[in-house]
């Protein structure tokens, strides 16, 4: 029971500053739930994956209730990408399941999730940084290929890396990008839960559990979308920064943990 509302609260938050901010909520769900180490990487990655998801719902309908400007067609361009990537990364990631046992493809999922969430927060942090505004649909595939590819690998949604590739390639604000990033991070679980679904790899899980967090995650999603339609841009930049700065440490600490174990 305790682990349970342990895994209720990280999911609330996580899936809270997920849509507040564009983190999507997975890239601190996995990391926390790694370090608890109470279940092993199949079932975090799909306890995960399912959250995030359920949180990309809530809070894409909350923002198309409130009316907020989106270009669907960046988004849907972004997803096409995402659903071929996502597929890549989960077929990839089962690879490597069979050449590295849990603690170490653990490792270097942290290792990798860490150094990108670095360059992810010093992008954005720096200062009329260099961005372009992407407007054909084949290089917006390509970019949408490249998140849902991280995504899924790493088990995460992508949130802050989707976020800091939106400012890059299509010259948005963070308060912009955190918008179109859940919105692209629904494509990119939902091919990851096809292809599990699919392939029979669904990891033997708690019913009790999941249930507990798609319903913390769609509550999360809310509420954060709600929040990020009233904050101001320096607001939701600070907050992105010290969570993906925490979280970037906590992403190193399991990578060596498990190197070094």
């Amino acid at each position: 029971m305790i682990f349970r509302l342990i895994y209720a609260a990280v999911i609330f938050c996580a899936t809270f500053f997920g849509a507040f901010v564009g983190l999507g909520g997975g890239v601190i769900i996995k990391p926390l739930l790694d370090l608890i180490g109470h279940d092993p990487i199949q079932v975090v990655n799909f306890i995960s994956t399912c959250a995030v998801f359920s949180m990309s719902i809530s809070s894409t309908v909350k923002h198309i209730k409130a009316k907020t400007p989106i270009r669907y067609n960046i988004i849907v361009f972004l997803s096409i990408g995402a659903v071929a990537g996502g597929i890549l990364g989960s077929k990839l990631f089962d690879c490597l399941l069979t050449l590295f046992d849990n603690t170490m493809l653990k490792s270097i999922q942290g290792l990798i999730l860490g150094l990108l969430l670095v360059a992810s927060v010093v992008y954005i942090n720096v200062k009329n940084a260099k961005s372009f505004k992407i407007e054909k649909p084949v290089p917006i595939i390509l970019v949408g290929l490249a998140l849902g590819f991280i995504a899924s690998f790493l088990g995460v949604g992508g949130g802050p890396i989707n976020v800091a590739f939106l400012v890059l390639f299509f010259s948005m604000t963070v308060k912009e990008a955190a918008v179109y990033s859940v919105g692209t991070i629904f494509f990119s679980q939902l091919s990851k839960l096809v292809t599990l679904a699919v392939s029979h790899t669904i990891p033997k899980f708690d019913v009790i559990t999941l249930v507990i967090a798609i319903l913390c995650a769609c509550i999360g999603g809310i509420v954060g979308a709600k929040m990020n339609k009233k904050a101001n841009e320096k607001i939701i930049q600070t907050i992105f920064t010290v969570i993906v700065a925490c979280v970037a440490l906590v992403n190193f600490y399991n990578a060596g943990a498990g190197f070094f174990a």
